[in-house]
């Protein structure tokens, strides 16, 4: 008789926790309120490449993001890179149609794409308000996936960048 209590209350806990685990998902990008922003390091490395950057995406009359590369030595016993400068690329104004691609890009990497490829992605995306962090998420991607169709890929955001100087 007592598991028969138990069940509806394990049940609802059960319930809370995976809304609770749904909160801590950062908005996707077309959904981002207007004072909110997404800031994300994005650290890409493979067998002949090394970068990281930091994004920070903002919506006020327009979507925008502003891209800076974060420059670095590695230690003498090449185990820790220390980060020695930053550089801003500058900043770029995103489409309608490029909003839905990072949308695209994000719930791919919610899906938790496989690996198997030496460039491994390193994401890590916050949203904040009022200069507060009310949610945040990391992924891994290793999985060499570049050809997804109507997928916005952060790479992309930073060659376009470097087209424009």
């Amino acid at each position: 008789m007592n598991i028969l209590r138990i069940i509806p209350l394990a049940m609802t806990v059960i319930c809370c926790l995976s809304r609770a685990q749904a909160a801590d998902n950062v908005a996707t990008f077309s959904e981002l309120p207007e004072r909110d922003e997404l800031q994300m390091a994005f650290t890409t490395s493979g067998c002949f490449h090394y970068a990281s950057y930091e994004l920070t995406f903002r919506r006020s009359t327009e979507f925008a993001v502003t891209v800076v590369k974060m420059e670095g030595e590695w230690s003498r016993d090449l185990k820790t890179l220390n980060s020695t400068n930053r550089v801003t690329l500058g900043e770029l104004t995103l489409t309608n149609a490029d909003l839905k691609g990072l949308d695209h890009l994000l719930r791919f990497y919610r899906s938790g794409p496989r690996d198997g490829c030496t460039t491994v992605d390193k994401i890590s995306i916050s949203q904040h308000h009022d200069d507060k962090v009310i949610a945040a998420e990391q992924f891994m991607d290793g999985s060499c996936s570049y050809d997804r169709k109507n997928m916005t890929r952060i790479r992309e955001l930073i060659a376009r960048l470097a087209k424009k100087k």
